[in-house]
């Protein structure tokens, strides 16, 4: 308020001044002429950035997006496969074996077959049955898999969680975009609008060339902005659908307000902040996981049990007779030595688990240094919001004051000019401001991992 009275009571002076000299019958300042500038600036308005090749309503058609393209969840979701598949083939181990088998055997010698000697074609029919009856290895490998199993499903609620921070920052980062290449054009229009009340200025034969080529100047400045803007945005809708896995670009219709409330409806209500985050809840039980490979080595030194029954029969081949015969074996197998791989294998898993432990802590320390750098960056960027907000309010006030002093006669062009570069370097940076913003708000429930939505199926 004290500056809008201080710049009111300059311009009131000013007018004062003019109007007493006028009266006074002293001579009017002499207005220094030159001749007119060759050099020209292009007046028209540019046309609107190009249309994305797709555009999606909100945030829900975005998630709905996910599946279609994301290589990530996919190799994710084909990991649970490959999960299950693996737990299959350690349940075969510990599960019955059936298997049958026939030859037919010709020979010009007289053989020996059911308990005679018979020539020509000999028929063999056979089926075994196996069973394991003592094999702790196997059992054990049956619950690593399973735990393999959860840690894959966590996996791919994991790929959703850094899906949604990446799909969050890049919303926003369009969101923000388009609202910078709208105030460019906006800036250019009131630099054309300071061009055209120039030039009314010149033409009333008040000023001289010199505040043409500062208008002309502040018009071409402010285009120049325009086209990078807009690939800017191009570039932005493009990396958006790079993520989702869609060639070309896509685009959102939905402003940074809405994109917030929705991501705030999807993810719920903040959750506890105390709990794992899902990267270090897997790194836990890769450790676990780790430790039962050692297990599994240490169980190749314990003795297995196999019980095996056939029964078969062999005869004269399509004429018989055929002797049946049955029998069971029970084999019991005890590794003794086997050249010292099972001690190299122990060594090296016992390895691997102190390694799951070194990435554990270090998930650990990196998901607790994100979730505060998360919270810092919404109170940071707050801050500059209101910052750059009262100096964008200011320069717009200033601007104004400026074009209505300079249409009555009151400033010069120079102010005029400097005005208008100001607000425009104001609005630019509240664009960014917003953008800081938004992007540390909808990114801070995925950094936190309390974003509900992510247990969902993408697009419910």
């Amino acid at each position: 308020m004290a500056r809008r009275a201080i710049a009111a009571i300059s311009c009131a002076l000013a007018g004062a001044f003019l109007t007493a000299s006028g009266r006074g019958g002293a001579q009017p300042a002499t207005v220094v002429t030159a001749p007119s500038t060759s050099v020209s600036v292009d007046e028209s308005t540019p046309p609107p950035p190009g249309k994305p090749s797709k555009t999606v309503a909100g945030w829900k058609g975005l998630w709905a997006e996910l599946p279609k393209g994301s290589a990530d969840l996919r190799i994710a979701l084909a990991e649970i496969e490959r999960a299950e598949a693996a737990t299959r083939i350690a349940y075969g181990a510990v599960l019955p074996t059936i298997t049958a088998s026939a030859s037919w055997n010709y020979s010009s010698r007289p053989q020996f077959v059911a308990g005679a000697v018979a020539s020509g074609g000999i028929l063999q029919a056979q089926l075994t049955a196996s069973q394991v009856l003592v094999n702790l290895r196997a059992f054990h490998q049956i619950g690593t898999q399973k735990m393999l199993e959860e840690v894959t499903h966590l996996d791919v609620f994991e790929v959703r969680r850094r899906l949604g921070l990446g799909l969050a920052r890049a919303a926003a980062a369009i969101a923000a975009a388009e609202r910078l290449t709208e105030g460019n054009r906006t800036s250019l229009s009131l630099s054309l609008d300071r061009l055209l009340l120039t030039k009314k200025r010149l033409a009333a034969g008040v000023g001289d060339a010199r505040d043409l080529v500062r208008a002309q100047q502040d018009v071409a400045t402010a285009r120049s902005v325009i086209a990078p803007a807009d690939e800017g945005l191009l570039q932005a809708e493009e990396g958006l659908a790079t993520l989702i896995g869609t060639p070309g670009s896509i685009g959102l219709g939905v402003d940074l307000e809405g994109l917030d409330r929705e991501i705030r409806d999807f993810c719920g209500e903040a959750a506890s902040t105390d709990k794992d985050r899902l990267d270090v809840t897997i790194a836990k039980k890769r450790i676990e996981l780790a430790e039962r490979n050692v297990d599994d080595i240490t169980l190749k030194f314990v003795p297995t049990l196999t019980a095996q029954a056939s029964a078969g029969m062999a005869g004269i081949a399509f004429s018989g007779p055929f002797t049946s015969v049955e029998t069971i074996t029970v084999v019991l197998s005890v590794p003794l030595f086997d050249g010292g791989v099972r001690y190299g294998e122990k060594r090296d898993r016992v390895a691997l688990v102190e390694e799951a432990r070194a990435r554990a802590v270090q998930v650990q320390i990196t998901s607790m240094v994100e979730r505060a750098q998360a919270r810092r960056a919404l109170d940071v960027a707050l801050a500059a919001q209101k910052s750059a907000k009262e100096a964008r309010d200011l320069a717009a006030e200033a601007d104004r004051l400026a074009q209505a002093a300079y249409a009555g006669g009151v400033g010069t062009n120079f102010d005029l000019i400097d005005a208008g570069r100001r607000l425009r370097e104001s609005e630019t940076q509240l664009v960014l401001r917003d953008l800081d913003v938004a992007k540390a708000r909808l990114a801070l429930p995925f950094v936190e991992g309390t974003c509900a939505g992510i247990a969902k199926k993408a697009g419910s």
